[in-house]
């Protein structure tokens, strides 16, 4: 079977017209129709109708049948070239969200283990919505992950190496500043400074805020946790932070534990079945895996 046949037919099961299959590659549109003809014989059916007086293209049971296969085809050959283009590069590409990071780095200086083997990775940066379409689509190796439940995917082998709380962030001058404890309802009445879409964290507000009604405003969503932590700082608004990243340097918070006890940040790390791990990634996952039993039993 010719691969690019596959293409042109998948294309024609979206666009529904061969002349605009046939602008989409720069090709005659008699390519494309020669294309469905040898699909067709390969298959031994009809993929789609023929009823020139239509000028939309529909597809038989059997063509829709084939397209949905072709979707998932093209893309697993998509990741296969990537993960072979990938296994001539020095470094192996990790995505590291920045907050994990620095608590997996914490981690290792608090235990004294040796950093010099992050010389060896290639860190891919960003939120673990962003890192975990990436790591789908093939474009890095591994990735630690942050999600609101143990992480799961078929696609994926999956590990959670910790659990996490949720904490209310507030200025120290809040008049809440002193619980000891708030739940979500508490402070419906809040403008609410979270980090953006590519974070969890907005997942978990989104999540509890279903539960009243959508009743709290976002004031501004950014993507950096200490730009988050200065705004809350001023008062201007409060937080939702998981204990890892509250920002530790940062004067004039307080971080109230959250009374929902429904709601937890878990931290994997995952990679694709169908990847062969380099020699740094597994070293990655040993030390990873080391991090997570010190403290459990710490």
């Amino acid at each position: 079977m010719n691969l690019r046949d596959l293409e042109y037919f998948y294309q024609l099961s979206q666009l529904q017209s061969f002349t605009a299959v046939a602008k989409c590659f720069n090709v005659s549109q008699p390519t494309i129709s020669y294309a469905v003809k040898r699909l067709e014989a390969l298959f031994h059916c009809e993929l789609v109708f023929k009823d020139p007086a239509k000028r939309v293209v529909s597809l038989t049971p059997q063509g829709n049948i084939l397209a949905n296969h072709s979707k998932e085809i093209l893309e697993e050959i998509g990741r296969l070239n990537k993960a072979l283009k990938q296994s001539w590069v020095t470094k192996a590409q990790i995505g590291f969200p920045p907050i994990i990071a620095s608590y997996v780095l914490s981690q290792m200086l608090v235990k004294q283990m040796s950093v010099s083997f992050l010389s060896e990775l290639q860190t891919i940066h960003g939120g673990s919505n962003e890192l975990l379409s990436k790591l789908l689509d093939g474009d890095m190796e591994l990735s630690l992950l942050g999600s609101l439940k143990p992480l799961s995917h078929p696609k994926l082998e999956t590990v959670t190496l910790w659990q996490k709380d949720f904490f209310l962030v507030l200025s120290e001058h809040h008049p809440l500043a002193g619980s000891k404890t708030l739940s979500f309802a508490d402070v419906l009445s809040e403008k609410f400074i979270l980090l953006d879409e590519r974070h969890i964290h907005l997942n978990a507000f989104n999540f509890l805020n279903s539960q009243h009604h959508q009743l709290a405003q976002i004031l501004v969503q950014l993507d950096d946790v200490y730009m988050v932590g200065q705004m809350i700082k001023e008062n201007l608004g409060i937080g939702l932070l998981t204990e890892i990243s509250f920002p530790q340097k940062l004067e004039g918070v307080v971080k109230i534990p959250l009374q929902e006890r429904d709601i937890q940040f878990y931290i994997s790390y995952a990679y694709l079945k169908t990847r062969h791990l380099s020699t740094s990634s597994k070293k990655l996952l040993t030390i990873l895996e080391e991090i997570e039993e010190t403290t459990k039993r710490a």
